[in-house]
Formats: C-alpha cells, sequence, structure tokens
C-alpha cells in the first residue's frame, strides 16, 4: 500500500513539472499575417488649373485690291487653364477645358509692302477633350471654340499700291475656331505636364487705315498655329500607398 502511495506522488509530481516545463516553451502559432490594401487605381477624373506657355505662328491673310498674301511671323504665348475630366472606363477620357493666354506682337509682311509690327492681344479657347489613358500618359484630340483680337499690321508701307497709313483703330474680339491634339503625363497624383498643338481661325474682319489719300479698308483673316506647354494641379486623383493591419 505504501509503495502505491509513492508511486501515485511521483506521478502526479512530474505531470506538474512538466505542464510548467511546456509553459516556457515558446509558442508555435504563427503570428497574424500583415495585410496590406491595394493602392488606388489611378484616374484622371477630376477638376484641374494651371498655367501654359509657348509659342505662335501666324497664318493670318490680307487682302486690298486684288493684291493678297500672307503675314507670316509669330511671336509667345503665356497664359492659364482650367478643366475638367472623366475617366469612363477601359481608358477613355473626356473633358472640357478653356484657357486664355497673352500673344506678344509679331513682325509681319503685308502683300507687296515692308515688314512692320502686329498689335498684341489675347487668343482663348473653350473645348472639349477626348483621349485615351494608358496609366499615366494621356494621348487626346482636342477642337472647339476660339476667341480673340486679330493678327493685323500696326501699318501699311505699300509703294507699289500709294498705300501709306496707320491703323485707324484696333480691331475688337473675333470668334471663329480651334482643333488639335495633345499629350499629357501625370507626374505624381496631383501634378501633370503636357504638350499641345493648336490650330485658331479667327475668320475675316474688315480694318481701316488712315492713308494720305483716302482710308483704306482691307480684308484681314487670322489664322495661327500654337505650340505649347503646361504645367496642371489635379484634384481628387487619389492617392497610393497600402496599410498594415496587425
Amino acid at each position: 500500500m505504501r509503495m502505491t502511495r509513492l508511486l501515485a506522488a511521483a506521478l502526479a509530481a512530474s505531470t506538474i513539472a512538466g505542464g510548467a516545463f511546456a509553459a516556457d516553451l515558446p509558442s508555435r502559432k504563427a503570428p497574424a499575417p500583415m495585410v496590406y490594401a491595394p493602392p488606388p487605381v489611378f484616374t484622371w477624373t477630376g477638376l484641374y488649373v494651371g498655367v501654359n506657355g509657348g509659342g505662335w505662328f501666324d497664318n493670318s491673310s490680307m487682302t486690298y485690291g486684288f493684291a493678297s498674301g500672307n503675314l507670316g511671323g509669330g511671336g509667345g504665348l503665356v497664359g492659364g487653364t482650367v478643366g475638367y475630366n472623366m475617366q469612363v472606363g477601359n481608358g477613355v477620357v473626356a473633358g472640357v477645358e478653356a484657357d486664355l493666354d497673352y500673344r506678344t506682337k509679331a513682325n509681319v509682311t503685308p502683300p507687296y509692302g515692308l515688314a512692320t509690327n502686329s498689335s498684341d492681344g489675347y487668343l482663348g479657347t473653350a473645348r472639349a477633350r477626348l483621349g485615351y489613358g494608358m496609366d499615366r500618359a494621356l494621348f487626346y484630340v482636342t477642337g472647339g471654340l476660339a476667341f480673340g483680337t486679330p493678327v493685323t499690321p500696326g501699318s501699311i508701307n505699300a509703294p507699289a499700291f500709294g498705300l501709306y497709313g496707320v491703323q485707324a483703330s484696333t480691331p475688337g474680339a473675333s470668334i471663329g475656331w480651334t482643333a488639335g491634339a495633345g499629350l499629357e503625363y501625370a507626374l505624381t497624383n496631383n501634378w501633370s505636364v503636357k504638350g499641345e498643338y493648336l490650330y485658331a481661325a479667327l475668320g475675316t474682319k474688315s480694318i481701316s487705315y488712315n492713308t494720305m489719300a483716302l482710308p483704306a479698308v482691307i480684308g484681314d483673316r487670322t489664322g495661327e498655329h500654337t505650340a505649347r506647354i503646361g504645367l496642371n494641379y489635379r484634384f481628387n486623383m487619389g492617392g497610393g500607398g497600402g496599410y498594415a493591419k496587425y
């Protein structure tokens, strides 16, 4: 009987010691895995504002009597932009954009005349844009309304026609159309740069010049090529990066 009690006491002691030793061992249960949320997909949807600058190249022409010809010349452009894009799926991006640029003077040559400076002025557009986004690159075509001051010589000096005079008054704004294409690239989720070409046609106006004889009324058709770059700040374009959850 005494032997049985000793065996029972020894078994109990070994069980208690084994449990305490097991409690001291490190847990083999793996830690909770780190979970990352996927970064938001980049989108072109959103409002943006920006600045732009570049050059304009004159394609205007003048007609007086039987003489007609292109003025030529060109100058610089600088201004601001505002627009809105909507990415509608499968990379298609539709939007609207408006801009207003100051246009510098140009050295122009009237038909059969001597070179003179044109007046400075402004050029604005209000356009639709339709493009295809390849992640952060957006290729687009654009077209719509153009408005601005005509490109006209400040004076006329055409010895062959006996015309010598200065412009009687600065012509008012003209309205026409514009079309072009461009490429925009998102540097970050908020900042993008673009390069753009537009052709703008502002219609024909009659311009009066005070000459030594009778006032001369000359037809002026304004057309111009523009090439410019821009920097845009885009709102609500989303952010990147995941987060850790334990």
